[in-house]
């Protein structure tokens, strides 16, 4: 059963960083570039070996709409891993590494999401090929939720040690409601 869906807005506050946390900061987000690059290239390769499959070949030749060709590419997806869920378990290793001291398990699980949404819009046509990510060129994580990893408490933003304190307007109306409302996740955003 799907679950319920709420009205949600994006409320962006600045955050106060010291040297210290932004050097932090910094190899946290290169770590996540390496995760996500890493789930990349996994599910693009479990697409390819997918894609080079006889059975792909005869899905393929089936009448478009119809329930043989959705469960004959459902099959497809489950024997060859091509699945959120399935990149979840590729990305447990990352916890296992030096990357388990920079990144938490729910921020590598949203980065290995973030990974396979961007596979599968290729896979289905949607994008064109999804592109690794250099150094430099990765500026942004996110949590899963305000519960675990990435975390917003008492006006600043928590995460694996570091609190960081956010620059908040107390006169601006917008941010003021934002504040008021219920934090469903945190996403850290580096501008440049």
């Amino acid at each position: 059963m799907a679950r319920a869906t709420t009205l949600s807005f994006v409320c962006e506050l600045p955050l106060r960083v010291t040297p210290a946390q932004e050097r932090t900061l910094l190899v946290r987000l290169d770590g996540g570039r390496q995760v996500y690059n890493a789930c990349l290239g996994e599910a693009l390769k479990r697409l390819n070996r997918l894609r080079d499959s006889a059975d792909f070949q005869t899905a393929r030749s089936l009448r478009r709409q119809s329930p043989e060709r959705k469960a004959a590419f459902k099959a497809l997806e489950a024997e060859f891993g091509l699945s959120e869920y399935a990149l979840h378990g590729y990305a447990v290793q990352f916890s296992h590494s030096w990357l388990g001291e920079h990144l938490d398990a729910n921020t590598i699980q949203k980065l290995a999401t973030r990974a396979y949404k961007a596979v599968r819009a290729f896979q289905i046509g949607q994008r064109g090929r999804p592109r690794f990510k250099g150094r430099g060129q990765f500026d942004s994580v996110e949590g899963k939720s305000n519960k675990a990893g990435i975390l917003w408490r008492e006006g600043a933003v928590r995460w694996l040690g570091l609190e960081i304190p956010a620059l908040i307007d107390r006169q601006d109306a917008v941010i003021a409601h934002g504040l008021s409302c219920r934090v469903k996740y945190v996403r850290l955003v580096r501008r440049k």
